[in-house]
């Protein structure tokens, strides 16, 4: 019987990046303690960015795991006792584990558009809203750093205030507009990101 913490309710999976929420196990995930923005994992380990409790991650791990013992209750009944009656509730127990683990808290498209151009530019396939004001801003400055080295101490802001904006500059100008509308949820700032994302699509 497993005893500890064990990570479960893997969600909103692109390009190898999910949101995943560690749970106390006493033998089944009795509740959970933190989710997790994971980037890298291995055995019962992984790296990535602390957030919010995710709601979906929660109701994926506590039901994709009752959904599965339930059905292998029924089938050990119909193995054990021949009882066919327990047949049609195993596979319904079955097919709902199915739904949860294949379909549930699968990304939209619009949602895996926007963390693959986060992704692009950053390695980091997120949207800045999930993150800590502190990680969001610590990525927001690199991403200023790296704008500044490549356009000659540009601006940002500026530059996307100009009715004539260089291609090249649109991918990052949209990220930094993104991160700077997640850390300052402003009118003004919407608007700015608004024109980016109306850029570079």
């Amino acid at each position: 019987m497993l005893i500890g913490s064990l990570f479960l309710g893997r969600v909103h999976e692109v390009n190898g990046q999910w949101i995943e929420t560690k749970f106390v196990v006493f033998g089944i995930p009795l509740f959970p303690t933190s989710s997790m923005l994971v980037t890298k994992s291995a055995w019962r380990s992984r790296n990535g960015f602390n957030i919010s409790l995710n709601k979906q991650s929660i109701i994926a791990g506590y039901a994709r795991m009752f959904s599965v013992l339930t059905a292998a209750v029924f089938f050990i009944l119909f193995f054990a006792q021949r009882d066919t009656g327990a047949l049609v509730p195993g596979f319904s127990f079955l097919a709902l584990w199915a739904y949860f683990y294949f379909i549930f808290g699968s990304p939209g498209t619009a949602e895996a558009e926007d963390r693959k151009r986060m992704g692009d530019l950053t390695g980091l396939y997120i949207l800045p809203e999930w993150l800590s004001p502190e990680d969001a801003y610590r990525i927001y400055k690199r991403l200023e750093k790296k704008y500044l080295t490549e356009f000659d101490n540009a601006d940002w802001l500026y530059d996307l205030q100009q009715n004539e904006i260089a291609p090249a500059k649109l991918p990052l100008l949209y990220t930094l507009s993104r991160f700077n509308y997640s850390l300052a949820a402003t009118e003004a700032n919407l608007k700015l990101f608004e024109k980016a994302n109306r850029l570079y699509l």
